[in-house]
């Protein structure tokens, strides 16, 4: 019975894994601290108040899709503010 249990079970620890990762009030205080000029959630995100049960990754301005790739590439679990200072593009574009 345990084992059908695991068996189970596995499938609902990946789809756990693989689900977006979701802004927080936590990441728009990173990004201010990092120096940038984040006023709102607009700063990653094309809508002004996204919300987390009907995100999607498409709902990203190019910041925020950039953001996410980047969490990609360094293989970690989180967002992070700072990693803004990395990106590409002219001042105004920070």
């Amino acid at each position: 019975m345990n084992r059908i249990m695991t068996v189970a079970f596995i499938p609902f620890v990946f789809a756990a894994s693989a689900a977006p990762a979701a802004a927080t009030p936590q990441m728009l205080k990173e990004a201010k601290d990092a120096g940038m000029p984040a006023q709102n959630c607009q700063y990653c995100h094309a809508s002004k108040l996204p919300k987390k049960e009907s995100y999607k990754p498409d709902e990203l301005n190019e910041r925020g899709k950039w953001l996410l790739s980047e969490k990609d590439r360094q293989k970690a679990k989180d967002v992070k503010g700072e990693w803004l200072r990395n990106y590409p593009g002219g001042k105004e574009q920070k």
